[in-house]
C-alpha cells in the first residue's frame, strides 16, 4: 500500500523511514500519530485554563518532555527489533543452509539409485541391443538380396520382352510349366514346326491337343484365329485346340469368365481364354478345364453322316454349357478360398503386432525403471514382478496392463486368492468393484481382456478360479 504525505520543503526525512523493516517503518508513524495527538490534546486543554504565555511555556516544556521520553523509549523498542531481526536473518541463514545440505544428500541418493538400477539392468539393455543390432543386420542383409533378385528380374524382364520373338518364347514356356503341373501329360513344345500350334498336349494314344499361345499388348485378330483353324484341319489326328491370350482378349471370343468354345466341322473344339494371365491362380483355372477334355475323350466317336455330327455337336454343346457353370462355380469357390487365407493372415499379422507390442511395453517398463524416480522405479518394478495366475487372467503380469484395467485388477488381487476349484458370483464382483469406483459397465466389458475365457465365459454368473478372502 502505497501512503503519500504532505511535509515541508525544509523537513528532512529520517533513515527510519528509508532503511528500516516496513514494520517498524509502521511502527514508528503510529507512535508518532499518537504521541502528537496526545500532546496538541493536553496543549490545549493548559492553554484553555491558563494565559497564553504560561500555556506556551508549560506547553512547550511538556512537550519537549514527552518528545525525549518517546524518543527513548522509541529507541529502546528499535534496538530490540534490531536485535530480534538479526536473530531472525540467524536463523533463516542456517535453514537455508540445512535445505542445501538435505538437497544435495537427496541428489546424491538418487543419482546413487540410478547408477544401481542402471548397472543392475546393464545386461538386459545390452542383450536388447544386441537382438536389435543382429536384426537389423538381417534386415540390411535381406534387402540387400531382394534388391539384387529385383534387379536380376528387371533385367530378366526388360531382355525376356526385347523382341516379338522372345515375347512368343516367354509366352510358350509359361504355359508350358503352368500345364505341366494342371495336367498329368506329356507336353511338346512344337512352335518351330512349319503349320503347328506352340505346344503340343499328349495325354495318350490318339489323344494329342494343340496350344497357340499368344503374347501379345492388342487383341488376337480373326485372322490369326483363322489360321489355328487351318494348323487344325491340317492336322485330323488332334482331338482338340486350344488358343490362349496371356494379356489381352480375343476378337469375337470374350465371354464371361473369358472363355469360349466352337466345333468345327468335324466335331472338334476349339476352346478360346482370353488374358490367362489376370487370373489368381493359374493352375488352378486351368484345372478347371479337366472335365471338358476327360468327357470329350470318353464320347469321342467318329461321325459318319451329318445327322452324327448334328447329334455329336448337340451333345458337346450341352457338355460345354454345364462345363462353363461348373468353371464359374468353380472360380467362386477359389475366390472365397483366397479370402478366407488372407482372413487367416490378417489375423496371425494381428497376433503377431500384439506380441510385438508386449515386447516394447516389456522395453519400456525397464526403460522407465531406469531413468525414472526412485518410487517410480520402484513401483514399475513391483508392478513387473507381480505375476497373475494363467487359470484366471489372460495377462502375463500386472505390468501388461494399464489405466483403470490395471487398478482393477491390483484391488482384485487384494481383495481375492486364487485357488483351483472355487469360485465368486459376478454380481458380488460388482457390488464390491462399485464401492471403489469400477461400474457394472466397466467390470463386464474387462471380462475379455482381463479374464480368461475358461474361468468368465460368456453369459456365465460365476468366476472360477477366485476366492473372497473376507
Amino acid at each position: 500500500m502505497e501512503v503519500k504525505l504532505v511535509l515541508p520543503l525544509t523537513y528532512t526525512v529520517p533513515a527510519l523511514y528509508t532503511n528500516a523493516d516496513p514494520k517498524i517503518i509502521a511502527l514508528a508513524l503510529s507512535l508518532g500519530a499518537e504521541a502528537y495527538e496526545t500532546l496538541e490534546g493536553r496543549a490545549v486543554a493548559l492553554a484553555r485554563s491558563e494565559t497564553n504565555v504560561e500555556a506556551v511555556a508549560k506547553v512547550t516544556a511538556d512537550f519537549r518532555e514527552e518528545i525525549e521520553n518517546l524518543q527513548v523509549e522509541y529507541r529502546a523498542k528499535l534496538k530490540a527489533l534490531a536485535v530480534e531481526k538479526a536473530r531472525a536473518e540467524e536463523a533463516s541463514s542456517a535453514m537455508q543452509g540445512s535445505l542445501a545440505v538435505l538437497e544435495a544428500q537427496q541428489l546424491a541418493v538418487r543419482g546413487q539409485v540410478q547408477r544401481e538400477t542402471k548397472e543392475s539392468y546393464q545386461e538386459l539393455l545390452q542383450a536388447k541391443d544386441q537382438q536389435i543390432a543382429t536384426l537389423q543386420k538381417t534386415l540390411e542383409q535381406q534387402i540387400s538380396t531382394m534388391t539384387g533378385k529385383v534387379e536380376l528380374l528387371q533385367n530378366s524382364i526388360t531382355r525376356t520382352f526385347a523382341s516379338s520373338k522372345e515375347k512368343g518364347s516367354y509366352g510358350e514356356n509359361f504355359v508350358e510349366a503352368m500345364l505341366k503341373k494342371a495336367f498329368d501329360c506329356d507336353i511338346e513344345v512344337v512352335s518351330k514346326d512349319a503349320q503347328t500350334a506352340d505346344i503340343r498336349m499328349i495325354r495318350g494314344p490318339q489323344l494329342e491337343y494343340f496350344w497357340e499361345i499368344k503374347n501379345y499388348t492388342r487383341m488376337v485378330t480373326n485372322d490369326e484365329i483363322e489360321k489355328f483353324r487351318r494348323d487344325m484341319r491340317l492336322h485330323p489326328e488332334i482331338c482338340g485346340g486350344f488358343l490362349v491370350s496371356l494379356r489381352t482378349g480375343i476378337t469375337g471370343r470374350n465371354r464371361g469368365g473369358d472363355i469360349d468354345i466352337e466345333f468345327l466341322e468335324d466335331g472338334r473344339f476349339v476352346v478360346y481364354i482370353s488374358t490367362l494371365m489376370a487370373r489368381e491362380d493359374i493352375v488352378f483355372y486351368l484345372q478347371t478345364l479337366r472335365p471338358l477334355i476327360q468327357v470329350i475323350e470318353a464320347m469321342r466317336r467318329p461321325a459318319k453322316t451329318d445327322s452324327d455330327v448334328i447329334r455329336v455337336l448337340e451333345s458337346k454343346s450341352a457338355i460345354i454349357t454345364n462345363l462353363l457353370r461348373s468353371h464359374s462355380v468353380s472360380i467362386a469357390k477359389h475366390k472365397n478360398s483366397l479370402v478366407l487365407h488372407k482372413k487367416r493372415c490378417d489375423q496371425m499379422f494381428a497376433e503377431f503386432q500384439a506380441y510385438l507390442m508386449e515386447s516394447d511395453t516389456q522395453v519400456q517398463n525397464v526403460l522407465r525403471i531406469a531413468i525414472g524416480t526412485e518410487e517410480e522405479s520402484d513401483e514399475i518394478q513391483r508392478d513387473s514382478e507381480t505375476y497373475l495366475s494363467a487359470l484366471v487372467f489372460s495377462k502375463e503380469r500386472l505390468s501388461d496392463l494399464e489405466g483403470r484395467s490395471k487398478a482393477f485388477v491390483s484391488w482384485l488381487l487384494g481383495m481375492t486368492e486364487v485357488r483351483e476349484g472355487s469360485d465368486i458370483r459376478v454380481k458380488d464382483l460388482i457390488d464390491k468393484g462399485r464401492e471403489k469406483g469400477f461400474s457394472e459397465k466397466f467390470v463386464r466389458d474387462s471380462r475379455e481382456e482381463i479374464f480368461q475365457p475358461t474361468a468368465w465365459p460368456s453369459r456365465s454368473q460365476l468366476i472360477g478360479g477366485l476366492v473372497w478372502k473376507i
